[in-house]
């Protein structure tokens, strides 16, 4: 294993090597797909490595994959969950921020980021603050859900209604328990005048 995987990295370093070079187009494309391969194959044994539960090594490929295909947003995504889960906080939202810088126009990593001060940091102003970039890119159903608690949360009990009724509008099709869920959501922020509370506004 480790052999193949050194021989992976020392490969991947030549390659792009050579695609920094001025090639002709035909050798170019070859690079090009040799690279991709290779890049594919660290793909796989980072999957391998999350069922068997090699957490570490999955990490350090991650960042390894990253470092030769920056819009590796699963990798992102994954490595940044085990990072803070434990306990590497720094880590985890140094490896956020490198995908935003990486991926700027889309959702994924500000929702990430955002999450990540929802429920790991309870820090409800810095969640709202990824959460709202977030909401102006192509994004899921449960990135708005998420905005609406982090309001409630806050106490903007009229934006939070506006976001799960903007959410309702927006996603039809979502899955018919978590559109009830936001449908009580909203009957219990409708209904009471005061600021509901966190038990009211629990993630389904």
């Amino acid at each position: 294993m480790q052999k193949w995987l050194w021989a992976l990295g020392i490969g991947c370093v030549w390659m792009a090597s050579a695609r920094a070079q001025a090639l002709p187009p035909a050798v170019q494309r070859r690079i090009d797909a040799i690279f991709s391969r290779m890049v594919d194959r660290c793909i796989v044994q980072i999957d391998r490595w999350w069922h068997d539960g090699q957490h570490e090594q999955l990490i350090n490929m991650t960042y390894f994959v990253i470092a030769f295909d920056p819009h590796y947003i699963e990798g992102y995504e994954n490595a940044g969950w085990l990072l803070w889960s434990s306990n590497r906080d720094e880590e985890a939202v140094a490896l956020y921020e490198r995908g935003i810088r990486n991926n700027p126009d889309a959702y994924d990593m500000y929702y990430e980021l955002g999450q990540y001060y929802y429920l790991r940091k309870k820090d409800y102003a810095k969640a709202r603050e990824y959460l709202e970039r977030a909401i102006q890119y192509p994004c899921d159903w449960f990135v708005w859900n998420t905005l609406g608690h982090v309001y409630a949360r806050l106490g903007e009990r009229q934006k939070a209604i506006e976001t799960w009724q903007e959410l309702l509008r927006r996603f039809p099709m979502m899955p018919v328990n978590q559109m009830e869920a936001v449908r009580k959501n909203l009957r219990d922020l409708m209904t009471r005048e005061e600021t509901p509370s966190a038990g009211e506004t629990s993630q389904p």
